[in-house]
């Protein structure tokens, strides 16, 4: 276990407004493998935090456990506390948790007393760590830095700033407020990706003060293949039902396919994952869609047994994304045998490499026709992957290594 390089504070805001949730995102995953990390590392002097409705929880290891539990096992969230329920918001999971967390909490404080809690709490070395791109507001870094606690953010991707028109129209100017909050603020930046790291380096060229920039590759959890037989006329889509996913693509596709009198079979498409932000036109369209509930069914998330089972039978993963942050679904069918077929662009080459079939995701006929080779066994395969994707090890390795050369070339 690759221990943290000092008393470290997580911010679990993100996990907590997931609660309830059955099956969390890519960067809810990443604050779950934090919070784990750190659980498991032991230390007694590790603290954890989450922006509440009514200000600030701060709360050890305990109530981290527990909020963890109840993440698992969404049927375990306590009754709301009254504190809840006389703003009329008992029913709902997030507020359950949050009363689960003031259980819990070794100190709050309103959102005006952001300060005071920090000056209470900090001492020598500390780290706050946050993960889930959602607490980044000057209320809370600024501070922590005048504290003397060492501020390190990760940020995921900047898709609401580069695809603007890919997320809801509110968001590009809430996640700049975010960028600019971390660039006066953050000691450092985590970056998941070269990619990434670049295009913050773009966002920031012009400012004088900007934080250290460290691409550290997200892990992922070893996995048993599943004992199920290969359907080569199975084809999944895995993730969100959102504009950048690019799932008309996919409709147009099997549009093409369903028209072709020469194909020998019909293949299904499975779409595994929650509906995500207003898309109503897309989904009216999906629903009235002649070949809905036959040859394209839509599963909704499934417990991760399930979807794992489905991806490691499917014939190849469909992933046409116009932009992604990492990207997890491909690497996962790599470590379960499944062929990814995925669209052609920067950061799919640098987390895969060689390892997938590259398509454009702006055109359907190369992914028909890949799909039909696919269908007749004439597809010429990638070479498998050999090697491992990076494990959470190797990444918390990188994370604490990192934290540590930085404090190094500070001291000089």
């Amino acid at each position: 276990m690759t221990r943290p390089p000092g008393p470290v504070w997580l911010d679990l805001t993100r996990s907590l407004s997931r609660a309830g949730r059955p099956v969390g995102t890519g960067i809810d995953r990443v604050e779950r493998a934090y919070l784990d990390h750190l659980l498991a590392a032991g230390d007694a002097r590790t603290r954890f935090l989450v922006r509440s409705t009514r200000g600030v929880l701060f709360f050890g290891a305990d109530g981290a456990r527990a909020l963890r539990h109840c993440l698992d096992d969404p049927a375990a969230l306590p009754r709301a506390d009254l504190m809840s329920r006389l703003a009329g918001r008992g029913g709902r999971p997030r507020h359950r948790a949050e009363a689960l967390l003031r259980r819990h909490a070794l100190d709050r404080a309103p959102a005006w007393g952001i300060g005071r809690l920090i000056a209470r709490h900090a001492g020598p070395g500390v780290i706050f760590l946050t993960v889930g791109h959602s607490n980044l507001t000057g209320r809370l870094l600024g501070p922590l830095r005048k504290a003397g606690v060492r501020v390190v953010a990760m940020v995921h991707d900047l898709i609401p700033l580069t695809h603007p028109d890919t997320v809801p129209p509110d968001m590009p100017a809430r996640f700049a407020t975010r960028i600019e909050t971390l660039r006066c603020h953050a000691d450092m930046v985590l970056c998941n990706s070269t990619r990434t790291a670049e295009e913050l380096g773009r966002h920031w060229q012009d400012a004088t003060r900007q934080p250290d920039r460290v691409v550290v590759p997200l892990g992922l959890d070893p996995v048993a293949r599943p004992d199920v037989e290969k359907d080569p006329a199975a084809f999944v889509m895995l993730g969100t039902i959102e504009p950048r996913k690019n799932h008309v693509l996919m409709l147009e596709v099997w549009e093409a396919l369903a028209a072709d009198p020469g194909l020998p079979r019909m293949p299904v498409l499975h779409l595994i994952g929650p509906r995500g932000w207003h898309d109503r036109a897309f989904f009216d369209r999906l629903a009235a869609h002649p070949l809905y509930g036959r040859q394209i069914i839509e599963h909704g998330p499934l417990p991760e047994p399930e979807m794992r089972a489905r991806l490691a039978a499917a014939g190849a993963l469909l992933f046409p994304s116009l932009t992604e942050g990492y990207g997890y679904p491909p690497l996962e069918a790599q470590m379960l045998g499944t062929l990814p077929v995925v669209a052609d662009i920067p950061t799919l080459h640098e987390v895969l490499g060689p390892h997938a079939v590259y398509l454009p995701p702006d055109r359907a006929y190369p992914w028909v026709e890949t799909i039909k080779k696919c269908l007749s066994g004439t597809l010429r395969l990638p070479e498998p992957r050999a090697d491992p994707p990076p494990s959470w090890e190797d990444h918390f390795h990188a994370v604490h290594r990192a934290i540590r050369d930085d404090r190094t070339k500070d001291s000089r």
